[in-house]
């Protein structure tokens, strides 16, 4: 009987679990098929992303309960941030928005952990969005997301400790009822999650065009400065649309609108990961390619023009990045240049001398 009684009383813990994880795994699977919409992906690092996002629920699910209590909870977190920090390599880097993902884990550790190991899944968070800047940095990390990074990390800290606070608080007072815990828990959760969300937000709307999803002018302005100091060559372009005013006056703004989300879109199927696409005005669009061979730049952009959607055309200039030259002298010269295509009679690629 007694051991009857001591398997059935795993069983119940095991099952516990399972229904615990069983959320974190949905939003994580969630996050791994939205990872993969809109972006070039790099597939070893995301089939390792994968493979690490599975070990960790299985290392949580088969650890003994003899195993102390802490290496249970702590180990697999620390398992899934590495798996986060492979799915946004994977993706694009700082720019896939899978960040968001890392505060699972601090969920985790914040209801079910101590403050000891919930200081040290935060520690893990800041380590996955500051370590990538300081090691890897370029394109995918640039240094302007240091902000982002550390208000990611100061807000998921307090809220997983408010998190933990108020969960200690329920679990210590008399009488208190468990469906009374559990909705606690979960209105903070929510409340916590619109936080989140509404953080994710603000960063997407400083640094990206709402109808497109393309870096901003803001960000533009960031990247080309970078690009710039950094000495390494590259190539700049500039696409404008023909005659963009009378199509939206003849089939109405919506029409315009989808005609730049759609072409926006295919123009990103085109690129590669480390290329700078952003639109810096109505109808305005700017290139960045780094490393390109000035050939095969003006073949990029001629695929880009044939991706337009509809019958509509498009103007392109090109320049080359030349030693000494600002980012102003730059955006200048293939402003003249998109203008000498215009006057050439449009739908074609102008390259500047």
């Amino acid at each position: 009987m007694q051991s009857g009684y001591s398997l059935d009383g795993e069983t119940v813990a095991a099952e516990r679990v399972v229904l615990n994880l069983a959320p974190f795994a949905a939003a994580s699977v969630l996050a791994a098929v939205v990872a993969l919409v809109g972006t070039p992906v790099n597939w070893a690092q995301y089939a390792a992303a994968l493979g690490l996002g599975i070990l960790a629920g299985l290392v949580r699910l088969t650890l003994s309960r003899q195993i102390p209590r802490g290496v249970r909870e702590i180990v697999p977190c620390l398992i899934f941030l590495g798996a986060v920090a492979l799915l946004r390599s994977a993706t694009g880097g700082e720019s896939s928005g899978i960040g968001v993902v890392a505060m699972l884990p601090v969920f985790w550790t914040a209801l079910h952990g101590d403050r000891r190991q919930l200081l040290l899944v935060t520690i893990g968070v800041a380590v996955l969005f500051l370590a990538p800047i300081l090691l890897l940095g370029g394109q995918a990390y640039p240094p302007t997301q240091y902000r982002a990074g550390v208000l990611f990390l100061v807000v998921s800290a307090i809220i997983g400790f408010t998190t933990q606070r108020l969960v200690a608080k329920v679990r210590f007072e008399e009488g208190e009822s468990r469906a009374a815990m559990v909705t606690l828990i979960e209105q903070e959760a929510a409340a916590a999650s619109e936080r989140a969300e509404l953080l994710s937000r603000l960063t997407d709307l400083a640094s990206t065009d709402s109808l497109t999803g393309l870096p901003n002018r803001r960000t533009w302005d960031v990247s080309l400065a970078e690009a710039v100091e950094s000495g390494e060559p590259f190539v700049l372009a500039m696409l404008d649309f023909d005659h963009f005013k009378s199509f939206n006056d003849t089939r109405g703004h919506p029409a315009g609108d989808r005609l730049l989300k759609e072409s926006a879109a295919a123009w990103r199927e085109e690129l590669r990961a480390g290329d700078i696409l952003a639109r810096i005005g109505g109808d305005e669009f700017a290139l960045l390619l780094p490393k390109c061979a000035l050939e095969d730049t003006l073949m990029v952009v001629d695929r880009l023009r044939r991706r337009v959607h509809g019958e509509q055309t498009c103007s392109a200039g090109v320049i080359v990045h030349e030693p000494g030259e600002s980012a102003e002298t730059l955006m200048a010269r293939v402003d003249e240049a998109l203008y000498t295509a215009k006057a050439a009679g449009r739908d074609c690629v102008s390259l500047a001398s």
